[in-house]
């Protein structure tokens, strides 16, 4: 996978050096890159660039926020919060971060510098979570094959390995939103390196932990879809209707969370 050209994300802070016209710019150009590294940038713009959103995309926003709390109402009923505890983090956060989003969009619009900023900087915690519960999912799924501390302390370096790189590439810009953007940016596709680790040793070794193996295949399939829709989008990128895929994508996290958890609790009965 490849990474956002950089040139254009600096010429454009050249440009625009102060007041409001930078604070602009820097919004614009983060909007662009992270449309250029997932692929959504095509014949229709993001969703960061409308005024508005359709009905369809409201609805959808809604029932993947009441579903996301509906998975962490099952984790709980089956004793299971605190067993994937980060897991459930992330789930309650994008709860939370949905209605601040919702709130922001109603008060200041979608191509308002106020929701690029909530956006960007709340990405960037959801996707931190994110990687902590695919830790701990490892840590879950290799059991004692492994010590738990050398999972943690592989877990850990890859993360600071990871802020490190972000942070030198994005200093040269002089911007803390750039700079979130690109930890956000590289956390991703360290959960996507993550996950496939997780997946190969899943396949050569039989876990005791079921429900960590079939959330490990949840979190598979998440990311497959997202790699396929990305390479979709360069091969086509002026078919602007796979914008519409992204949110339905998103979607299949919690639902494939809640699914895991249904089987996992049918098979104990």
């Amino acid at each position: 996978m490849q990474a956002a050209p950089q040139l254009p994300f600096l010429h454009h802070f050249r440009q625009r050096t102060s007041g409001i016209g930078h604070r602009v710019g820097e919004r614009r150009c983060c909007q662009d890159r992270w449309c250029d590294t997932l692929g959504k940038r095509g014949g229709e713009p993001s969703h960061l660039h409308k005024q508005m959103l359709s009905l369809a995309d409201l609805s959808l926003w809604l029932l993947t926020a009441l579903v996301q709390a509906f998975v962490v109402y099952l984790f709980l009923i089956q004793g299971l919060f605190r067993k994937f505890l980060f897991l459930n983090c992330y789930l309650l956060l994008s709860v939370t971060i949905s209605l601040g989003r919702y709130f922001v969009f109603s008060h200041f619009g979608l191509a308002s510098s106020a929701y690029a900023y909530f956006y960007y900087f709340t990405d960037a915690a959801l996707t931190l979570f994110l990687y902590l519960g695919i830790c701990e999912l490892g840590v879950r799924l290799v059991g004692t094959r492994l010590p738990r501390k050398k999972v943690v302390l592989w877990s850990a370096a890859a993360l600071l390995a990871t802020a490190w790189f972000s942070f030198s590439v994005a200093l040269p810009w002089g911007s803390r939103t750039a700079m979130v953007f690109e930890l956000s940016q590289n956390i991703f596709f360290t959960c996507c390196l993550g996950v496939a680790l997780l997946w190969a040793w899943k396949l050569r070794n039989d876990s005791n932990d079921r429900i960590a193996d079939r959330l490990v295949n949840v979190l598979s399939a998440y990311f497959l879809l997202f790699l396929l829709l990305y390479g979709a989008r360069q091969l086509t990128p002026h078919v602007s209707s796979l914008n519409a895929l992204y949110p339905m994508f998103s979607a299949w996290l919690p639902l494939g969370c809640g699914f895991a958890l249904v089987s996992h609790e049918r098979h104990q009965e």
